[in-house]
């Protein structure tokens, strides 16, 4: 079984389990004296196992899930590299007026109109959630995501697990 298989609650429990523990061993695996394998090893073999860990326990012994999990892994500690290298541009140049960062962000982050805002809204309304950010720090693909989530049950893709987390059922 792959991550991609997995439900996305599962899927957001370990998006955040491995956030956390990444975080922890970061230096490690940047630099490459931790290797991917040896830390799943060590991932698996805490006392106290995670939740999605104690709902599926045949993945620890699945060479597929090693395989993806080792994928994820690299795929974390690359945007952690990205922002460290970028945060490394942006106190260099300080001093200039206009950094780059700033349009490359813009250009990225294609924000919602207002009447997108609405909509996403009343669509997040209708089915029983809440945005538990404000929507204008949503973009549009995080909102077309959410969208598809709600209204036609289609699961969020790989790396986009934490746009779980701006929503919550409504009581």
């Amino acid at each position: 079984m792959k991550i991609a298989d997995l439900p996305d609650d599962t899927r957001l429990e370990l998006h955040n389990h491995m956030k956390r523990i990444i975080r922890k061993y970061y230096k490690g695996l940047k630099n490459g004296s931790l290797k991917y394998e040896s830390f799943i090893d060590k991932m698996f073999s805490i006392k106290t196992q995670p939740q999605w860990l104690k709902n599926y326990p045949n993945l620890e012994k699945d060479l597929d899930f090693r395989d993806s999990l080792i994928q994820y892994i690299k795929n974390i500690t690359n945007g952690y590299i990205q922002m460290e290298q970028q945060n490394k541009l942006n106190v260099n140049h300080k001093h200039k007026v206009l950094s780059e960062r700033p349009s490359e962000k813009a250009a990225q982050k294609d924000m919602l109109t207002l009447q997108d805002r609405q909509e996403l809204k009343k669509i997040l309304h209708d089915n029983g959630y809440t945005l538990s950010i404000p929507s204008k720090f949503l973009t549009a693909s995080e909102a077309s995501y959410l969208k598809e989530y709600i209204q036609e049950g289609i699961s969020v893709p790989l790396g986009w697990e934490k746009i779980l987390n701006y929503i919550k059922k409504s009581t």
